[in-house]
C-alpha cells in the first residue's frame, strides 16, 4: 500500500511538472510584450531571449523572432535583431515592418546595397503605399544615379509627401540630371519659397540668369564686330540692357551663394558681372579670389 501511494506521489509530481512548464514560458513572452508595451525595451529584449532559450526551437513561431528582434532595434541593439530576423525568416516568416526595421539597421550601417534590397523586397511583396519607404527610396535612387526608378517612385509619393523639401531637393537633382530645364525652373521656384537659402535652386537660378545674359552679350556682340553698321549698333544697345538685367535677376542668387560658399566657384560670375557693370572695386574684389 505503501508503494502504491509513493508512486502515486511520483507521478502526480511529474504531472504537475509537466503542466507548470508551459505557464512559465507563456509568463516569459506575455513579460516580453508588455515590457516593450512600457517602453522597457532592453528587460523585453531579456524576456524574449529567455523565452526562446527555455522553448523548443520548432515551438517558436516565425512572428515572434520577428516581434522580439523588432524590440533588439529599439533597445539599439542591432546585432541580437539581425540574428532574430534571420531566425524568423528561416522559419518562412517575413512581413513589411520587419523589413523596414532591417532597412533601418543597414541604413545604421551605412551598408547601401543591402538598404535597398530591404526597402525594394517591402515594394515588390506589401505595394507601394509607404510613403516612408517611397521616400527613402526616392533618396538612394537620387544618390547612386537610377534616375528612371527616381522618377517611377515619385510618382507613387502622396501629395504632402511630395511637398517636402528633401523630395522635392531629390526630384530636382533627377530632373538637372535628366536635363529637363523647365522641370527644374519649376522646382527652384518652389524650393526658394520653402527654404529661401537652399543652395541647389540658389545655384539653378544664378546660373540660369548669368548664362542668359552672358550667352546674350557675346551673340550680340559677334553680330555687331561682323557688321558695325550704326542700325547693329543701336540693336546692340538694346540688347546689352537685356544682358544687364539678366545679370541683375543673377545677382541676388550669386550674393546669397557667395555668402554661403565663398571663393573661386562663384568669383568669376561676380567678377564678370561687376565689370560689365563698370564697378572696377568690386571687379578686382572677386578676382582675386579667382587666383
Amino acid at each position: 500500500m505503501a508503494k502504491k501511494k509513493l508512486l502515486w506521489g511520483a507521478v502526480m509530481a511529474i504531472f504537475l511538472a509537466s503542466c507548470g512548464a508551459p505557464k512559465v514560458l507563456t509568463t516569459q513572452k506575455t513579460e516580453a510584450t508588455n515590457f516593450e508595451a512600457t517602453g522597457n525595451y532592453s528587460q523585453a529584449v531579456t524576456a524574449w531571449a529567455s523565452y526562446f532559450e527555455t522553448t523548443a526551437n520548432e515551438e517558436v513561431a516565425g512572428a515572434d523572432f520577428a516581434q522580439a528582434a523588432k524590440t533588439a532595434f529599439k533597445a539599439e541593439n542591432s546585432a541580437q535583431a539581425i540574428s532574430w530576423f534571420d531566425q524568423a525568416r528561416y522559419k518562412n516568416y517575413a512581413d513589411a515592418e520587419m523589413y523596414q526595421t532591417l532597412a533601418a539597421i543597414y541604413k545604421q550601417e551605412d551598408n547601401l546595397s543591402k538598404e535597398l534590397s530591404a526597402l525594394e523586397y517591402i515594394i515588390e511583396n506589401y505595394g507601394t503605399d509607404n510613403n516612408d519607404v517611397n521616400s527613402r527610396l526616392l533618396a538612394i535612387y537620387t544618390e547612386i544615379d537610377a534616375n528612371d526608378k527616381a522618377l517611377a517612385v515619385w510618382e507613387t509619393l502622396d501629395s504632402e509627401s511630395k511637398n517636402t523639401e528633401a523630395n522635392l531637393d531629390n526630384y530636382f537633382t533627377v530632373n538637372k540630371a535628366l536635363e529637363n530645364e523647365a522641370v527644374c525652373d519649376s522646382l527652384a521656384k518652389v524650393l526658394l519659397e520653402k527654404n529661401p537659402e537652399h543652395l541647389n535652386a540658389l545655384d539653378w537660378n544664378a546660373r540660369k540668369y548669368y548664362w542668359a545674359g552672358q550667352n546674350r552679350y557675346e551673340r550680340e556682340m559677334a553680330i555687331y564686330n561682323a557688321n558695325k553698321t550704326r542700325k547693329n549698333y543701336n540693336t546692340l544697345l538694346k540688347e546689352l540692357d537685356l544682358v544687364t538685367a539678366d545679370f541683375k535677376k543673377a545677382l541676388p542668387y550669386l550674393n546669397k551663394l557667395w555668402k554661403a560658399k565663398p571663393g573661386k566657384v562663384y568669383a568669376g560670375y561676380l567678377a564678370n558681372i561687376y565689370a560689365r557693370f563698370g564697378d572696377e572695386e568690386k571687379t578686382d574684389y572677386y578676382k582675386n579670389y579667382m587666383k
